[in-house]
């Protein structure tokens, strides 16, 4: 989350690219496939109008239309040697909650194969911050949205479950190939207060204040590479917190980007996984002030993804690619947060400390400055002496005051709201799920949080003091098996900038965190099962379900053209189109494509594009006035790479009549020709 707008909780505050070919077929000789790995992908789109959006937590940002579609993306591996399985999943969210991941195993385990569990199914989140929110099922204080959508939910577990379905069953012999590359240009620190606040003689071992690698592994088959997956830390927010289409931001693009071009080759099934990392403090704004680098939003979130489409098809198409040897391993606890005790060796202080109940703070509020800030009222660096008797007041009266162990324990923190103090249940999750997976020599941190680049930096070097020379490259994981705010190193933490403020148990936080991976990557060295620890609370039998909005039944209805497109559009134009229509979200989620472009082949229309394009938007408008039609503008970004011809745009939907049955329905715009 990047901006706290308090306009949910505190009401009365007042609140033309060009590069190198994604070929995939400059690879070493091939000796032997050591493994066996499949990969798939499902459509997880939320309902595109009407709900709020995860991440920026401004309840005023809707859905209005669709930019980019949301996709599940999956690569599952077994080690034939062994049997053992893993799953990775890359999920177009603002973050994955361990409630997905439960229900999801849980399937996978009858349906597909009993040896899934929740240590070998890694379930990691873009961070897009313009998808829908209201899966989660902590929501009655929840600062993102206070809805609980049951359908959206289970579209999403059921599309996670198919990826992870489908790629177990196409799974084939293979070879995983690895390999790195630096990303120019694909994100700067945006909390520079904080990072330098780490001590000099360990900033001086970096030659950059962010993480600029990508690490790659490439599953080549018999057939060539198959897909890729990528770890590299970078905001998804290029899409700011003015946009109102559903949108997989700069992530996404890079895989849509790899994709298509492996489309265009005959690779149709080619799956790109653009994970998310260490991303904690790293914006894709470059400007620093929720801009940058290019003219608006869309052409930022197509730069900041182009960017990192090059560094992967720089790997991918690295003759001196390593294939990793054989293996698979994982382990996972979960750990119960404000219950630990962090020893003096990981600690730092020459004793014993304590993490704390979670809580939010003042830092919180004013979000990210160099992302569009949050309330006024705050500002980055608020610490507990600079707190308003007024703030803490309404906070108090709008969920409760915080005790004064919290205060002591969460201190230099200013706390506005004690999130882990509420009853009868904490507002948010107080057991936290830690893994450790290697495959081969590469071994996979997994959290679920947004780490900073130096705090990601620490664990890797306590997972590697302990694996040693049987690891030559590790990666972290981020927002992975759920969501818990940020991690920041101690020095970090004292600054009290925005990552500081969502740093939620306290600032020993990451000395707990290296702790138990240290323990972790002991139980794997010595393949010794890990403690599981306390099991998360499960609300579902409690957690109240609110029915998608604005699905009102139309007892009729009569497409219409409102206004037509040009009939002759040059390349490198954009055409659009308007139309009468319904709100989108009654076809949810049965629709598949709302917005089809059509060229004429002789006596048919082929799709050329649809909804899930890169080239297109649609726009979701409703009339204020109940006898006038909805609207839906049709919107088609034509570029040099589209061949001359004639067209045509669609637009598709079904709305509900009297009898209560679904009608489809598709009004065709006026063709027209692109020269």
């Amino acid at each position: 989350m990047k901006i706290f707008r308090l306009a949910i909780i505190l009401p009365f505050l007042f609140l033309s690219f060009s590069g190198p070919a994604f070929s995939g077929t400059a690879k070493p000789q091939i000796k032997d496939f050591n493994f066996e790995a499949g990969m798939s992908k499902v459509d997880i789109t939320g309902p595109p109008t009407g709900i709020m959006f995860w991440g920026y937590a401004q309840e005023g940002q809707k859905g209005e239309g669709i930019h980019l579609r949301q996709f599940a993306r999956a690569l599952v591996i077994k080690d034939p040697k062994t049997g053992k399985v893993l799953a990775y999943v890359t999920a177009e969210l603002g973050g994955v909650p361990h409630e997905v991941q439960r229900d999801v195993v849980a399937r996978l385990k009858k349906e597909v194969d009993p040896n899934f569990n929740l240590a070998n199914v890694l379930q990691n989140a873009s961070h897009t911050h313009s998808a829908p929110a209201g899966f989660f099922h902590y929501i009655q204080n929840s600062i993102y949205t206070t809805k609980f959508f049951p359908e959206y939910y289970s579209v999403i577990v059921n599309g996670i479950f198919q990826a992870i379905k489908e790629a177990y069953s196409k799974k084939e012999a293979a070879q995983l190939l690895i390999g790195s590359a630096s990303v120019e240009g694909a994100g700067v620190n945006r909390s520079l207060v904080a990072y330098q606040a780490n001590p000099k003689e360990e900033r001086d071992r970096y030659n950059s204040d962010t993480d600029k690698t990508m690490i790659q592994i490439s599953v080549n088959t018999r057939r060539g590479v198959i897909g890729i997956v990528n770890w590299f830390g970078v905001h998804t927010t290029s899409m700011t917190f003015d946009n109102h289409l559903v949108s997989t931001d700069n992530k996404g693009y890079a895989s849509y980007l790899s994709e298509s071009e492996a489309a265009k080759r005959g690779q149709k099934d080619f799956i790109a996984i653009f994970a998310q990392a260490n991303e904690g403090d790293v914006t894709p704004n470059l400007n620093l002030n929720n801009t940058g680098p290019g003219k608006d939003m869309f052409e930022s979130t197509k730069i900041i993804g182009e960017r990192q489409y090059l560094a992967s098809s720089k790997i991918l198409n690295d003759d001196k690619l390593r294939a990793l040897p054989s293996g698979l391993n994982y382990t996972q606890s979960f750990i119960d947060m404000p219950n630990s005790i962090v020893r003096k060796e990981f600690s730092e202080t020459g004793k014993d400390e304590k993490t704390c109940l979670s809580a939010y703070g003042y830092a919180l509020a004013a979000g990210s400055t160099e992302e569009g800030g949050g309330h006024w009222l705050f500002h980055e660096g608020m610490k507990d002496e600079d707190r308003k008797f007024y703030i803490d007041w309404l906070a108090a009266r709008l969920l409760q005051a915080p005790t004064d162990e919290l205060r002591v324990c969460q201190k230099p923190k200013a706390i506005l709201f004690p999130m882990g103090e509420t009853k009868p249940d904490p507002s948010l999750s107080q057991i936290l799920p830690l893994g450790l997976a290697t495959i081969g020599d590469f071994a996979l941190i997994v959290s679920p949080n947004e780490v900073t680049t130096m705090s990601s930096r620490r664990m890797k070097e306590t997972v590697k003091k302990v694996l040693g020379p049987k690891i030559k490259e590790i990666a972290l994981s981020g927002l992975t098996n759920d969501f818990a705010g940020y991690i920041t190193t101690k020095e970090e933490y004292s600054t009290q900038q925005y990552e500081g403020g969502h740093t939620l148990h306290g600032p020993f936080s990451l000395d707990l965190f290296r702790q138990e991976y240290d323990r972790l990557a002991k139980d794997l060295l010595q393949n010794k099962a890990s403690n599981p620890g306390p099991f998360p609370k499960d609300l579902s039998a409690t957690v109240v379900g609110t029915d998608i909005p604005l699905r009102e039944k139309t007892s009729s209805f009569e497409p219409k053209i409102k206004t037509p497109n040009e009939s002759i559009v040059k390349i490198g134009e954009s055409v659009s189109c308007e139309v009468s229509s319904v709100n989108p979200n009654i076809s949810y989620p049965k629709q598949r494509s709302y917005f089809d472009v059509e060229k004429k082949e002789g006596d048919k229309w082929i799709t050329a594009y649809t909804d899930s394009d890169w080239a297109t938007k649609f726009y979701y408008k409703k009339s204020f006035l109940p006898l006038f039609d909805d609207k839906i503008r049709l919107v088609w970004e034509t570029d040099k790479n589209d061949a001359p011809g004639v067209y045509r745009l669609k637009h598709s939907s079904f709305y509900i009549n009297k009898e209560g049955k679904e009608v489809p329905f598709y009004i065709d715009c006026p063709e027209f020709e692109l020269k």
